[in-house]
């Protein structure tokens, strides 16, 4: 992409190199040229008014790139370099991403083009830096398994959610060709510019798009990698290849249900009913024990259902998929069947995987419940419950999560279907702990403050109550210009009450033991 007149006209010769052939690429930053033998290109990166870019971070850069796609033939010395620049000479292999059309591409290379770029954001890790994903400065290998970008981005590592969006943006303009900008929102699907990208992936993009505190959005690059179907090398080292489903490591200290604050009764409960028996199902099958189909999270709103989800999700390491059930809604008559057996007949390409439905009662609303104008709500759940009968067969696991346990259809919540239903109620002692003292790390808190005493106080108090507590505690302590102390917690839980009133768990827990 020419965006600055390039310094260096054709045939000009710099420093004994062969001439310049073409400018590819010409802007604040860099340029890149083709050389004469065709063979190489020069790059000058630049920085006006300044002192050169150091070479030497460019090269650690260079050095994880892949080899059969970038090769370091010569680097420019200072004198042989313009002034305020650095260059290199470069053989480049592949296909330049820029004027590709990947609008017509196959849902398969638009996958692999994916990947290829995670595998590039893992590879600058390893020298802590980002790429830069300039179509104009990236090469893809012709099997498109593999991928290269000649520069870093500027500065240090950008903050997760932004790197996901950053993945995502540039994924938008190689498949479509167009330039997203800095924009997080108002994104046109990319279904609607390339067509055979398929509604797995366009919804992907929306996600890692979707402001942060949106319940479907990507903002990790792990739920990323999960959310394609990407599968670390070090996972599949480990997988038991006789094994009939794919096992994965456990997950490391920290990852996965341990970032479940407390909970130690519902962490070993799933651990026990799902994580064990698909990652070591063999001890089950000796027993007579089939992998579950599923499960159901249901409890009060705001106690950490979807994000326990998540990180058993994370736990087991498969390829996951999270959708609300407006994302399978649509204004014409079947089309709504259509999308559900696309969910899992995708996932089942992808098997082992995890399938993630959240407000699940409104995908499977009783049917008996159902007037003359939503009767075809019937034929979308009739849908649902065939696929989830061969949900173990096909190995997909479904997690599911509801305020409202007793607005499904029956049909769904009996056994056989979603083989355990486990109640998600307001933490516990432990776990209230461990989240005031998340929310309050990097917060200026008072001398001798009792955590303890705070923590047993907050009795039905749900996740999203504590950490709303804690801003309300800082806010009062930041006018009154002090630290935040138990008397600031005190005022706030006197206008912060709990959502979680005792009668209504009461009547959650009375449907525990009622076995549904």
């Amino acid at each position: 992409m020419i965006k600055t007149r390039p310094s260096l006209p054709s045939g000009y010769s710099l420093a004994g190199l062969p001439a310049v052939s073409k400018a590819l690429h010409s802007d604040e930053r860099c340029e890149l040229y083709s050389l004469a033998t065709g063979e190489t290109a020069l790059l000058l990166v630049r920085r006006p008014n300044g002192p050169p870019p150091e070479v030497s971070r460019l090269m650690d850069w260079w050095t994880t790139q892949p080899q059969q796609l970038l090769e370091v033939r010569h680097v420019l010395s200072a004198i042989e370099s313009p002034p305020n620049s650095c260059g290199a000479v470069l053989a480049l292999q592949g296909r330049r991403l820029e004027g590709e059309n990947l609008r017509e591409a196959t849902r398969d290379s638009l996958k692999r083009l994916f990947h290829a770029m995670l595998d590039v954001v893992d590879r600058g890790r390893s020298v802590q830096m980002y790429p830069d994903f300039d179509p104009s400065l990236a090469w893809l290998a012709v099997d498109e398994a593999t991928m290269c970008t000649l520069l870093p981005s500027n500065g240090a590592i950008p903050p997760e959610v932004d790197q996901v969006r950053v993945v995502a943006r540039a994924y938008y303009q190689m498949a479509t060709g167009i330039d997203l900008g800095q924009s997080t929102t108002g994104a046109p699907p990319l279904l609607r510019w390339s067509k055979f990208c398929g509604e797995e992936l366009s919804r992907i993009i929306d996600r890692c798009l979707a402001p942060a505190d949106s319940k479907a959005s990507i903002t990790t690059l792990q739920g990323l990698n999960h959310a394609v179907g990407r599968v670390r090398a070090e996972c599949q080292n480990q997988q038991d290849a006789s094994s009939d489903i794919r096992s994965t490591p456990a997950s490391p200290i920290g990852r996965g249900l341990d970032r479940v604050a407390g909970m130690h009764a519902l962490k070993d409960l799933l651990r026990r009913e799902v994580v064990d028996p698909l990652r070591n199902p063999e001890p089950y099958r000796r027993y007579g024990l089939t992998i579950p189909n599923g499960i159901l999270l249901y409890g009060p709103p705001g106690c950490g259902k979807t994000y326990i989800a998540r990180q058993l999700a994370e736990e087991l390491g498969h390829y996951f998929v999270e959708i609300i059930p407006s994302e399978l809604a649509s204004p014409y008559v079947h089309q709504s069947v259509m999308k559900i057996r696309e969910l899992f007949d995708a996932a089942a390409e992808q098997a082992p995987a995890v399938v993630f439905i959240d407000e699940f009662e409104a995908l499977v609303p009783s049917r008996s419940d159902l007037g003359g104008h939503q009767q075809y709500k019937a034929e979308e759940v009739n849908e649902f419950l065939a696929h989830l009968n061969s949900c173990g067969e096909k190995r997909i696991f479904l997690i599911a999560a509801t305020n409202q346990p007793d607005k499904i259809d029956p049909a769904v919540r009996r056994t056989g279907r979603l083989d355990k239903l486990i109640y998600v109620g307001p933490p516990d002692a432990e776990a209230r702990r461990e989240m005031l003292a998340l929310h309050l790390k990097g917060r200026p808190v008072a001398g001798g403050f009792d955590l303890a005493a705070l923590a047993d106080s907050l009795e039905c108090y749900s996740a999203s109550d504590i950490r709303f507590l804690v801003d309300e505690a800082a806010r009062r302590a930041l006018k009154m210009a002090q630290e935040i102390t138990s008397e600031s917690f005190r005022s706030a839980m006197a206008r912060v009450q709990p959502s979680v009133a005792a009668d209504v768990e009461a009547q959650y827990r009375s449907i525990e033991q009622r076995g549904f």
